[in-house]
């Protein structure tokens, strides 16, 4: 069978399926717990519209002939030619040295790897450990599901059992991935030397470990999006097929492991309008340019498509009124949000970062402008999707966490280590030719300055886990007298409902999920005088989304102890009654 034939018989077999695809399955699918507004339109129907357009794009494609033809060198995107090094550092060695720098890199992910896990991590457990895996894949219940992640922590969990590292696998492993990656990507504009030194921060930076010991799909996100930016320059650059093809498949990926990348998608495209725009100043063709990228970007697209086509819209419902939600964020203009800023960039570089602020923003500064004038394309690409998330979120009055623009961590490496071996080159300058010679040893030196106080940092965040739910419950079960319930109240009663039957806890016996006052007094008047000990965490959502609850567990019971987490406003605390 040849190509055109083969085009004409899957192009009409997805009109006919489109056309007459059953529709029950759909109804069928799980559905979220809260209340949400019906959505514009059906997913299934999405998903008959698209398999009928596919169907006659193949059909159409039938009557075409092309193949693939190398664009000419005045027809892509220049390569950045790096100012010579004759004291860089030799390929053999470099990829010793990041060999060494990814294996300490695992280890500092692997440490306390089993520590216990918290809310956001332990709900998707819940929610899909008995789901299957095509129902994971169309519907859509919770903004929990990280795709890509739910699927390999299902599988780590079939081979391994649901223990805590396994759960964290996935997670680790594209956390570790990303530091080899990330050199690939510094390689476009920095030596190979450099390049280490992005590696470096990268591999003992605070929240990276933080990221690549959460069960989410942050660090799959991060490892494809860097992925895809760097194989999109070397598109625009080389136009070779194979890196087309990995860039589909990467930006694929991409989404599979986390919807904000439709952020770094779009980026992407624009990165792409603009090499356009520069190709037509230059007075050169930029009509097949324009072909190669409508079809790269096309086929990305639909790959997507059909990969999330029938949640797009529970996806669209869920979002408007998750983070509507003020217990879900935080507005942008309030004091609470850049505490919490604040709260998470001081918690990787200690009392440090205070004094460090003012020379490292310029530091910053100066690396962002040279990367940005040596390498604008992969620049953009890192830096342009989290405008593009502030401008979204500002547009449709939504709360804002600082998880959204994880992007920019990768990207602050890149343009840090830029910057301080700009800075200490235009010193040496002035200083003449001895100095010169050693600024960029100088540089490497600042450089592990900073890996030291990274690493310094870390040893609050191996001593204390995200929460402390087995500490806490261990600290019940030591004080609690029979008969005593235990009231999980709002957020806490997952924690319970995961880490509960470890201590031979039966929900409904011994522990009560409570979300109301009434809720909470129907437990207590069936408890036979017994007051029970509240467990209570996330006081910021409480606070917000259940005031009067939390006004009678103020009212009745006295705070006993409160267990630390490294999660903001994740510390779980125990409350006694008064009466005692």
């Amino acid at each position: 069978m040849n190509r055109r034939a083969g085009y004409v018989l899957v192009g009409a077999f997805l009109v006919l399926l489109g056309l007459f695809l059953p529709r029950g399955w759909y109804d069928a699918l799980p559905r979220p717990q809260e209340q949400l507004a019906s959505p514009p339109i059906k997913g299934v129907t999405l998903l008959q519209i698209a398999f009928v357009l596919q169907g006659l794009i193949l059909l159409w494609l039938s009557t075409r002939q092309w193949r693939f033809v190398r664009l000419s060198p005045n027809e892509r995107l220049p390569q950045t030619i790096l100012p010579p090094d004759e004291h860089d550092i030799q390929s053999s060695t470099s990829l010793g040295l990041l060999a060494t720098i990814s294996a300490a890199a695992l280890a500092l992910r692997c440490l306390h790897l089993g520590s216990d896990l918290w809310l956001d991590e332990i709900t998707p457990i819940i929610l899909y450990r008995e789901m299957s895996i095509f129902h994971i894949i169309t519907s859509y219940i919770s903004s929990n599901n990280h795709l890509l992640n739910t699927l390999l922590v299902k599988l780590a969990i079939v081979f391994f059992g649901e223990q805590e590292w396994a759960v964290r696998l996935p997670a680790m492993l594209f956390g570790v991935a990303t530091i080899p990656a990330m050199y690939w990507v510094s390689r476009f504009a920095l030596s190979r030397r450099g390049s280490l030194c992005v590696a470096a921060l990268l591999a003992v930076s605070y929240h990276h470990i933080f990221f690549s010991q959460n069960a989410r799909g942050y660090t799959a996100y991060l490892f494809f999006s860097v992925i895809s930016s760097g194989l999109l320059v070397k598109g625009l650059q080389e136009d070779r097929a194979r890196d087309w093809v990995l860039y589909v498949l990467a930006t694929f990926f991409n989404f599979a492991s986390h919807l904000n990348s439709v952020f770094v998608f779009v980026s992407h495209v624009l990165v792409a309008a603009i090499e356009l725009l520069l190709l037509k100043q230059d007075r050169q063709s930029i009509l097949p340019l324009a072909r190669r990228l409508t079809a790269v970007f096309f086929v990305a697209g639909i790959l997507i498509v059909n990969l999330y086509i029938t949640i797009v819209p529970q996806v669209y419902v869920y979002s408007m009124s998750t983070y509507h939600d003020p217990a879900a964020g935080f507005s942008p203009f309030s004091a609470e949000f850049f505490r919490e800023i604040w709260r998470g960039i001081s918690a990787g570089f200690g009392a440090s970062f205070l004094f460090a602020l003012i020379p490292g923003l310029i530091v910053v500064a100066t690396g962002f402008f040279v990367f940005l004038r040596r390498q604008w394309a992969l620049t953009l690409a890192l830096t342009l999707p989290g405008l593009l998330t502030i401008l979204l979120l500002l547009a449709q009055g939504l709360d804002f966490s600082p998880r959204f623009f994880l992007l920019w961590l990768p990207l602050t490496m890149l343009v840090t280590v830029q910057g301080i071996h700009t800075v200490l080159a235009l010193l040496s300058q002035k200083l003449g030719a001895t100095a010169q010679l050693y600024a960029p040893r100088v540089a490497v030196m600042v450089v592990l300055l900073g890996v030291a106080i990274s690493l310094f940092s870390l040893r609050r965040y191996y001593s204390i886990p995200k929460q402390s739910y087995r500490a806490s419950l261990q600290y019940i079960e030591n004080q609690r007298q029979p008969g005593d319930p235990i009231i999980a109240s709002y957020l806490s009663e997952h924690g319970l409902r995961f880490y509960g039957k470890r201590f031979g806890l039966e929900e409904g016996k011994d522990w009560f999920p409570v979300r109301s006052v009434e809720s909470l007094d129907s437990v207590l008047s069936s408890s036979r005088g017994h007051s029970g000990i509240v467990v209570t965490t996330f006081a910021r959502a409480l606070r917000i989304t259940h005031p009067d609850l939390l006004q009678r567990i103020l009212d009745g019971w006295t705070l006993d102890r409160t267990f630390p987490a490294t999660i903001g406003d994740g510390e779980i605390s125990i409350w006694r009654p008064r009466s005692r």
